[in-house]
């Protein structure tokens, strides 16, 4: 953000303004404005809310849950004055369909190492807890080993409601080894429900998807039937850049790749399950933009330009897009983009389809 305050006042008008420009073959972009100058790991309410929950970093450089209106406005944080928790990381929010719970990673108290490595993107020294959407109440759900090998990222809700899935670390990452360039992952999934007798959220029936052992795994939520997750792998590929967008049955059987090439990460459905919003680095010299593709892995087309410097959505730098939430009716997504990988800081960019 801070590149765009030296170009010229016509240039940042067009930008937020977000007029619509013309891309490859004549195909519109999107519209795209800034949402936040500092945040990631969005998550967008449809149980009426219209909420948006979201991480940032606050000026104790520990993240927190913030939600805010879609316009921005009326922004609170939930977890700045949660104790016993508000001494760390407390990030990744992800709506229950009711709207009255969120799940969210929570970096251990008490660990080895520094709270880098618990940052949101990596996962280390991190549980998995939900809270209530006033943030009265807290319940500890998955209790990681409190070690560098193990971590947690991306825990994430069914439509229904009923079951959860995230994303567990077994082995840290080692740059001597192409493959575990982010360690060794792989997907859980788990029954969710709430305790007759007290109400208390409790989770059961844990179960690890991993199609073939010792490759990169990052599960993203579930198809609009629940029926089937979507995720990325490094799977049977020389090196963790080689990634790919699969679905799998919530059975761990019938595994469908929807990408061959490039690099590909963070895949969600649109509300209505047709279309699939990924990124990629294709056709980038650096970074990564947000494509979509139905839901079947055909019909891929470029949304953003972010690292096009010809183009008016060019960043003035190369950033790498994340995961997308969208609006209820479809027609918008909020997703971050990080603008380094070395520090994990991050943007939240909003942005209208055609």
């Amino acid at each position: 953000m801070k590149l765009f305050l030296q170009l010229p006042f016509y240039f940042l008008l067009v930008h937020f303004i977000s007029c619509k420009k013309q891309g490859v073959n004549g195909v519109p972009t999107t519209n795209s404005s800034m949402y936040r100058e500092h945040g990631l790991d969005v998550d967008w309410d449809h149980s009426g809310s219209n909420r948006i929950a979201y991480s940032a970093k606050g000026d104790d450089g520990y993240y927190d849950i913030h939600t805010a209106n879609p316009d921005g406005s009326n922004d609170s944080c939930l977890t700045c004055l949660l104790s016993p928790l508000s001494e760390k990381h407390i990030a990744v929010p992800s709506w229950h369909p009711s709207g009255n719970w969120l799940l969210m990673t929570v970096e251990k108290p008490v660990h080895d190492g520094s709270s880098f490595d618990a940052l949101p993107g990596l996962g280390s020294y991190t549980d998995i807890w939900i809270m209530n959407r006033t943030a009265t109440k807290t319940y500890k759900l998955v209790e990681t080993v409190n070690d560098n090998d193990h971590g947690v990222i991306l825990p994430r809700f069914s439509h229904n409601g009923k079951k959860i899935l995230w994303t567990d670390r077994k082995a840290a990452a080692n740059i001597l080894v192409p493959t575990q360039t982010a360690g060794y992952w792989t997907i859980k999934v788990a029954d969710f429900a709430f305790n007759n007798t007290d109400s208390t959220p409790l989770i059961s029936n844990i179960r690890t998807i991993e199609p073939v052992s010792n490759y990169f795994y990052e599960a993203y939520g579930f198809s609009n039937d629940d029926s089937r997750i979507i995720f990325c792998s490094n799977l049977n590929k020389p090196s963790f850049f080689d990634e790919n967008i699969y679905t799998i049955d919530v059975s761990g059987n019938n595994m469908t790749q929807l990408t061959t090439s490039d690099y590909n990460e963070h895949a969600w459905f649109t509300p209505d399950g047709s279309q699939i919003v990924w990124m990629t680095n294709a056709q980038a010299s650096s970074g990564t933009d947000w494509w979509m593709m139905s839901n079947d892995g055909s019909n891929k087309h470029r949304l953003t330009y972010y690292n096009e410097p010809s183009n008016v959505q060019y960043a003035g730098h190369a950033v790498w897009c994340g995961l997308v939430s969208f609006s209820p009716d479809g027609k918008t997504f909020v997703g971050g983009r990080q603008v380094s990988l070395t520090t994990q800081e991050g943007e939240i960019m909003k942005v209208e389809l055609p």
